[in-house]
Order: C-alpha cells, then sequence, then structure tokens
C-alpha cells in the first residue's frame, strides 16, 4: 500500500501537538509546512525504493538530509533548543515509524525514534 502524505502529515501533526506541548500554538506556523516536507519527502522515498531507484542507504540519507534541514528552521524561527526539537521529532516520526517501515520494507525510522 502506497503511503499518502495527507495521513502521515495528519499524524504528525497530532504527535507534534503532544510532542511540543506548551508551545505549540507558537510554533505550529513554523512546524507544520515543515512536517509537510518530512510527509512529501517520505512518499518520494517509498515510490524510489519500490521503483528500485534507492537502495537503502540513499533513502536514509535523503530522509536524515530532511530532517537536519526541518530542525534548523525549526529552532531558528522558534526560539527552541535542539535537543527540544530532535525529541520532539523522534515522538513525531515514531507516531509513523511502523506505516513507513512496513511501505519501504526496511527500517527507514529507526524504532523508538
Amino acid at each position: 500500500m502506497a503511503l499518502n502524505s495527507k495521513d502521515l502529515l495528519s499524524t504528525m501533526v497530532g504527535a507534534a501537538e503532544g510532542a511540543f506541548t506548551g508551545s505549540w500554538n507558537h510554533i505550529k506556523t513554523f512546524t507544520i509546512p515543515e512536517l509537510e516536507k518530512i510527509a512529501s519527502t517520505i512518499v518520494s522515498i517509498e515510490a524510489n525504493v519500490v521503483a528500485g531507484n534507492y537502495t537503502r542507504n540513499v533513502a536514509n540519507l535523503l530522509l536524515r538530509m530532511q530532517l537536519r534541514a526541518t530542525q534548523s528552521v525549526i529552532v531558528a524561527t522558534t526560539g527552541l533548543i535542539l535537543l527540544q526539537v530532535e525529541e520532539a521529532l523522534n515522538a513525531i516520526l515514531g507516531a509513523i515509524s511502523d506505516v513507513v517501515n512496513t511501505a519501504v520494507g526496511f527500517p527507514l525510522i529507526a524504532a523508538g525514534a
């Protein structure tokens, strides 16, 4: 079953609300567009893995690059520290890890991400 970016985004936004407790209303304007980029990247990765265009290493590299870009934007625009953002992103990715890993056929998102 192919991944859907809207479904991934919805799950990630729900997880983000919990992960950024106390600051969500202040940062959602900056965070939701970044989560959209992560969802889009994951859908693209899945399509290219299934088509045989990406290896595990390429898929992992592309996801890590998008996550670093997302971390940088959220840290720069919100005043949150990197550790807070990393912990929140891990919780957000944890919410979609099973469905993503099943779709690509390997652990793209680490357990307990």
